[in-house]
């Protein structure tokens, strides 16, 4: 079986020599690529967990009480921060700042890139730490927000300012949660008066 006939080593060699002195052309507007690949996707991450956020929020927030509420908005703030902050680093890698010299010689302008590229990939890498840290924290919220939650028909014991309910949690309903009790009293609650909202195992 015949095989392909092979480059001569010298030839070889000389191309690989060619392409690597290209390198550095392309270096930044590589660079610059990448981080417009991860702006649009970090941008468009953001977008999608405020639009959850928003649907959500109003229905967990009433089912969550005391420091978890607290807890949980802190964690999903602090992971839209830290997005957008990845968000922004993208960008700055992405796009850069104009100079402010003019490079009238091919090494200054030589310098100027690598600067440049060397700068945008710093940018990015705060962008991926960013993207990574604001994910685990948006997580971290979905998760205690979910944990803390009593599911609906679940026993629960509400202390609220004027004393302690125990009973079957039921369905709720804007600003008031309905619990009911042993003897089949159904207590409307208001979110605003529950000091603390915990699962119980019996009443």
């Amino acid at each position: 079986m015949s095989q392909p006939p092979r480059l001569l080593p010298g030839i070889d060699s000389k191309r690989w020599a060619q392409r690597a002195a290209a390198v550095p052309f392309g270096e930044l507007a590589a660079v610059r690529a990448t981080a417009e690949q991860w702006r649009n996707g970090l941008a468009a991450l953001v977008t999608l967990l405020s639009a959850g956020s928003l649907i959500a929020s109003p229905a967990l927030a009433s089912r969550l009480t005391g420091w978890s509420r607290l807890a949980v908005g802190i964690l999903a703030l602090c992971g839209l921060l830290t997005l957008l902050y990845g968000t922004w680093r993208a960008m700055d890698a992405a796009f850069g700042a104009p100079g402010e010299d003019n490079y009238l010689t091919g090494e200054r302008l030589r310098k100027w890139e690598h600067d440049q590229a060397n700068t945008a990939v710093t940018a990015l890498r705060s962008a991926r730490r960013a993207f990574i840290v604001g994910l685990l924290l948006t997580i971290a919220a979905a998760a205690t927000a979910f944990g803390f939650t009593p599911a609906s028909g679940s026993t629960v014991r509400a202390q609220t300012v004027t004393g302690t309910f125990c009973g079957q949690l039921g369905t709720s309903a804007g600003r008031t949660i309905a619990i009911t009790g042993s003897d089949g009293t159904v207590h409307t609650i208001p979110i605003s008066a529950i000091r603390s909202l915990q699962p119980a195992a019996s009443c």
